[in-house]
């Protein structure tokens, strides 16, 4: 049974992910995405999706915008995220 949560979370949950998106923070943990070029954790070794927080790429083709959008869709059709 998929749970449906109100329009006003909803916004509230996109403009967490719009933020997030524009600080460069993981959609998974809030950490530093690797492409933060002035971050002590910056390793040249992975893509700039990375998260040294929790290790995890935010997308397998590292394209980050159609992520963000991938996630605000979920949103909107009451997808779950896994974990």
């Amino acid at each position: 049974m998929v749970r449906k949560i109100n329009n006003r979370k909803k916004v509230e949950l996109i403009a967490e992910i719009l933020d997030r998106y524009d600080d460069g923070e993981c959609l998974y943990c809030g950490g530093t995405l690797n492409g933060d070029l002035e971050s002590d954790d910056f390793d040249e070794g992975y893509s700039d999706d990375w998260c040294d927080n929790c290790a995890k790429e935010i997308d397998p083709h590292d394209d980050w915008d159609e992520a963000c959008l991938l996630a605000i869709d979920k949103v909107i059709h009451d997808e779950p995220f896994k974990a």
